[in-house]
Formats: structure tokens, C-alpha cells, sequence
């Protein structure tokens, strides 16, 4: 009995992973090429993924609902500063600087030709759910629990942007005191009274 599509897709997905790790192939290679280090007909690529920017995206999403699911795993009891000091640490870690550099480059393709990324651009959200989840266990109004996820998400992102272009323990620093912000007393006291 022949695979589904589906299970076509999830065999290619894992021989990418096997073959060129969370990262996946470098922008460098072909599809062809890529096809030929799996050991299938690039024609497999191309039906299952559409375009290397494509396989790129794929390979990347899988690889960040993996993450996803380790960095929630940390604890379903973490408040949104010990969640956000958790995300920071994973991606900051020079282990996955190579995906990181991946991921920025999907995000400038993604700039310019939206339609191919649709997929990839849709998943951007799952760590700002996280952090909302995190706000809504230490009881925080609904509508500050959306908008400081999405502003710390946003920053959390620019500094690993930063990290890659200048890196300095200034950023780690800079990582910190903004992580830290979000449990100052100020902030502490507006959630509270249900006040931004």
C-alpha cells in the first residue's frame, strides 16, 4: 500500500533533519543537490515542498515546534519572566546560532515574496503564545497579556539579531535588564488594577 502525501512529506522532513540537521541544507545548495544528498529524485523535493525557500521554511517550522515543545516543557507553572528568560536562553545559546542565522534569512525571503512563506510566517506566533499562556497563569488582563508578549517576542528576536551581527556580552546584558523589566514593580502594580 502506497504512503500518503502526508507520510511522504514527514520521511522527507526527517531524512532532512538526519541529513543536514535543524538547520537544514545551506542556502548554497539546489534543490538537486539536496536531492541527491538524500538519496531520492529532486522531482520528490519539488512535489512535496514546492521550492528550496519552501523546503527551507519546512525544515525550519519543524524545527521550532521541536524547540517550542522543549521550552514549554520547562514548566507549565512559569511565570511570564522566568518563561521569557527561558526562551531568551534556548535560542541564545551558541548551539543553535546556526539555525538562528536560518531563520533570519527565511525572514528577510519572507519580506519580500510573503506568499511563499505563508506557512512559515503563520508559526511566528507560538512563542508569543507561550509567553501569553505564561501571563494568563500569573492572572494578567487579556489585552496586556497579547501586547507585552508580542513587544517582548519582538525585542527578544532584535537582540538575537543583534547577537549575530555584533556579538557582545553587552547584548546578553542589554537581554537581561529588558527580561527584568517586565517584573518591576511598576508593571507589577498596573496588572493588578487591570491597567496598562
Amino acid at each position: 500500500m502506497r504512503a500518503s502525501i502526508g507520510e511522504g512529506k514527514a520521511r522527507l522532513l526527517q531524512a532532512l533533519f538526519d541529513e543536514f540537521g535543524e538547520t537544514g541544507p545551506s542556502p548554497n545548495l539546489s534543490m538537486r543537490q539536496v536531492a541527491e544528498r538524500l538519496g531520492v529524485h529532486h522531482t520528490l523535493l519539488t512535489y512535496h515542498f514546492g521550492s528550496r525557500p519552501a523546503l527551507l521554511s519546512a525544515v525550519l517550522s519543524e524545527a521550532r515546534r521541536r524547540d517550542n515543545l522543549i521550552i514549554a516543557a520547562t514548566g507549565d507553572d512559569l511565570g511570564f519572566v522566568d518563561m521569557l528568560r527561558a526562551i531568551w536562553g534556548f535560542y541564545a545559546n551558541t548551539g543553535h546560532e546556526e539555525r538562528t542565522r536560518a531563520f533570519f534569512h527565511l525572514i528577510g525571503l519572507a519580506v519580500y515574496e510573503r506568499g511563499a512563506f505563508d506557512g512559515f510566517v503563520a508559526d511566528l506566533d507560538d512563542l508569543t503564545r507561550l509567553l501569553q499562556a505564561a501571563a494568563r497563569r500569573e492572572g494578567w488582563p487579556e489585552a496586556e497579556a497579547v501586547q507585552q508578549s508580542l513587544i517582548a517576542i519582538a525585542c527578544v528576536r532584535g537582540l538575537l539579531l543583534q547577537r549575530l551581527l555584533s556579538p557582545s556580552e553587552e547584548v546578553d546584558t542589554a537581554a537581561e535588564r529588558f527580561i527584568a523589566s517586565f517584573a518591576t514593580p511598576h508593571l507589577e502594580d498596573h496588572r493588578k488594577n487591570g491597567t496598562t
